[in-house]
């Protein structure tokens, strides 16, 4: 388990730059977690993670930005062994002025499957980038990159408006069970 807390006088900007390198053996499991609901200013994650033959890999990636944050989240997977796998899901939510970066890299040396997610809501004046990069360097990988980059749509906030939710507590509801 790995875990990064920031913290601060409030006198000066919150700034976390977290970088993970995993080596994982063969037939090893890993699951990361990671969170950010506001509280950081400006944060760039970067993992990377090496995978021998039957190692599996998931990340799930939350993330909530507002005001002039900005975020990055890098990952760079080798999927070097076969039988190998790497699952990498981001769900995120951009509000106000704030930035939003994803980049996933996923390289197939091998027999292996690889998956990158990204899922995100934009809101006010907002920027998100999702930026895939999947290689593939052996005949028998399997690569998949999703990215989807939205605003709420104007029908869920009028149907939870009718079962007697303000525009903002609508607005809310939406954003926390998009990022459970």
């Amino acid at each position: 388990m790995e875990k990064h807390y920031g913290d601060g006088d409030g006198r000066g900007k919150r700034i976390m730059n977290p970088r993970t390198e995993v080596t994982m053996e063969e037939n090893s499991e890993l699951e990361m977690e990671m969170v950010q609901i506001k509280g950081v200013d400006s944060t760039k994650r970067s993992t990377l993670a090496n995978l021998a033959a039957g190692a599996k890999m998931t990340v799930r990636e939350r993330l909530l930005t507002h005001g002039s944050q900005d975020a990055v989240s890098e990952f760079e997977v080798n999927l070097n062994g076969d039988g190998s796998s790497a699952n990498i899901i981001s769900r995120s939510v951009a509000k106000e002025e704030s930035t939003q970066v994803f980049i996933s890299k996923l390289h197939g040396n091998a027999k292996c499957a690889g998956h990158s997610e990204c899922d995100s809501i934009i809101m006010e004046s907002a920027k998100i980038s999702a930026i895939p990069e999947i290689t593939a360097n052996n005949p028998d990988a399997a690569l998949i990159h999703e990215a989807a980059i939205g605003k709420i749509a104007g029908e869920q906030i009028v149907k939870l408006m009718t079962l007697g939710l303000t525009e903002a507590e609508a607005e809310a509801q939406i954003v926390s069970g998009f990022l459970k």
